[in-house]
C-alpha cells in the first residue's frame, strides 16, 4: 500500500448555481427592474456583500457599507467588459443596494452598465430604462411631474 498522497483537488461551482439565496443575490442586478427591488431583496444582497473580503482591493470595505462613489469607482475600474467575473457580481451587487437606498449616481452607472454588457439585447435595455427613470424620479417629483 501506498503512503504517497494523492493531490488534493477542489472545484469551485459556479457561484450562479449555487442555491443558497446570497449567492443568488448576486446575480440580481441582472435580471430585475429597479422597481422590483423590495426590503426583503435589499437585506438578502446587504447578506451576501456583508462577509466578503476583497485582497488587495481598499475600496471594497467602504463600498460594502454603502458608500456610492467607493461602489461606482469599483465597477467603473473593472467595466462591462469583465460581466462574466464573479468579483463584478458582487461589485453591481454593492451598486445595486446603494441605488436602492437612494443614490441616483449609482442607479444611472447600473443602467451604463446593462446598456454595455457583452450581448446587451432588449431586455438588458428595458432594465437600464428601470434604473434611468428611478434616478430621476426624485427630480420629476420636485417638479410635480411624477405619477406616483
Amino acid at each position: 500500500m501506498s503512503t504517497q498522497r494523492k493531490p488534493y483537488q477542489t472545484t469551485v461551482p459556479d457561484f450562479r448555481s449555487i442555491e443558497e439565496p446570497s449567492f443568488r443575490a448576486l446575480g440580481w442586478w441582472r435580471n430585475t427592474r429597479a422597481d422590483n427591488f423590495h426590503a426583503s431583496s435589499l437585506g438578502e444582497m446587504k447578506a451576501a456583500v456583508a462577509n466578503i473580503a476583497m485582497l488587495a482591493e481598499p475600496r471594497w470595505r467602504d463600498a460594502a457599507s454603502g458608500d456610492a462613489a467607493a461602489a461606482i469607482a469599483l465597477v467603473l475600474a473593472m467595466g462591462p467588459e469583465n460581466s462574466h467575473a464573479l468579483k463584478f457580481d458582487i461589485c453591481m451587487t454593492a451598486l445595486v443596494i446603494c441605488a436602492c437606498e437612494g443614490d441616483a449616481a449609482s442607479c444611472l452607472v447600473i443602467a451604463w452598465v446593462l446598456r454595455r454588457l457583452p450581448k446587451a439585447k432588449t431586455r438588458e435595455k428595458r432594465l437600464a430604462t428601470s434604473w434611468t427613470v428611478r434616478a430621476m424620479r426624485p427630480l420629476l417629483a420636485r417638479a410635480g411631474l411624477d405619477n406616483d
